[in-house]
């Protein structure tokens, strides 16, 4: 789910342990990776991705153009280096926006939202069979991972953690935050685009009984993939380094079948309306109203890709408002 989900996935804070911390600050986009038990395919060690995520925002009385660009919550090369375009835009922006802040207020904002709220442990909402079940693929992923972490916190987290773990585990820092720390340095404005609690509703509201479906959905998933050889991960990385757009919202939208059956049709159809229609719709008027009210700043916009690569997304909204949305790839 990786560029499904809310962005930057930040940090838990004390008494948590550190490895915790690093997997919440990669929370937001484990939500695209979440969906991708596919074959994997053999990446070229590209020093950046081929063609970048970028489009270019005019019109509407803008006297100076602003960006678009799609992430994804992974930060090992050559996903976090920037494609020269992509580098040119974002030097050339005097704010960046991504889907929430990463300053120390919204960080520990994020905390309490992930913590369980009903008395019980993770073990206990899980049940014997399930939890052995979780903690197999927790094992197959590394052999150090436990559920102890997880104990406190929300099945939704973990069903969500789990598809990146292996990249969390060895603390590699996801692109999102990556360019909030580079702005921070180059001394841009920075802020996001949604408060923590929009951010994380699409999990939040879901009752326990739901977050056990999506929790099952993933296991299955993983082991599916583990046992047929594949990684989960590639194949959405392969299709982010290569710039393709329609690969990537087919990739999501397979594996949304695929996690969340044809039994549970209903709960698809209403995880998917919250984690990108809805979500879609409201980034939409927020950028569209930082860019009314400053028309001569050039502003880079940096969210998960899947809520700008399908037909109706960010930029489906804002073409909709009037304002010229183009593909930059060289």
């Amino acid at each position: 789910m990786a560029h499904l989900s809310p962005n930057p996935s930040y940090a838990l804070i004390k008494p948590i342990s550190p490895a915790t911390l690093s997997i919440l600050k990669s929370l937001t986009l484990a939500i695209i990776a979440l969906f991708l038990a596919l074959a994997p395919q053999t990446l070229a060690e590209e020093a950046y991705p081929l063609k970048p995520l970028l489009w270019k925002v005019e019109g509407n009385d803008l006297t100076r153009p602003s960006y678009l660009f799609g992430t994804i919550h992974i930060g090992k090369p050559p996903v976090c280096n920037l494609h020269p375009a992509a580098q040119q835009a974002f030097d050339s922006a005097e704010s960046l926006y991504t889907e929430i802040s990463a300053d120390d207020a919204a960080l520990k904002s994020l905390s309490p939202l992930t913590k369980r709220t009903d008395g019980k442990t993770l073990n206990e909402s899980l049940g014997k069979d399930r939890c052995n079940s979780v903690y197999e693929e927790l094992k197959a992923i590394n052999p150090a991972v436990t559920t102890k972490p997880f104990q406190n916190l929300s099945t939704w987290y973990l069903a969500t953690t789990m598809p990146l773990l292996s990249y969390q585990v060895v603390r590699f820092k996801p692109l999102d935050l990556i360019l909030w720390d580079r702005a921070t340095e180059a001394g841009k404005k920075t802020a996001g685009l949604e408060t923590p609690n929009g951010h994380l509703k699409s999990f939040t509201d879901l009752t326990e009984t739901e977050q056990l479906i999506l929790l099952d959905g993933v296991v299955d998933g993983l082991k599916r993939a583990r046992k047929e050889g594949k990684n989960p991960i590639k194949e959405l990385i392969c299709a982010y380094v290569s710039g393709d757009t329609a690969k990537m919202a087919a990739l999501t939208d397979k594996e949304m079948q695929d996690i969340v059956n044809t039994e549970h049709k209903e709960f698809r159809e209403k995880l998917m309306k919250h984690l990108l229609t809805d979500r879609d719709r409201l980034m939409a008027v927020t950028i569209s109203g930082v860019l009314k009210k400053e028309p001569g700043t050039t502003h880079f916009f940096a969210v998960g890709a899947g809520h700008l690569c399908r037909e109706y997304s960010i930029r489906s909204h804002l073409e909709r408002e009037g304002f010229k949305i183009t593909r930059v790839e060289k």
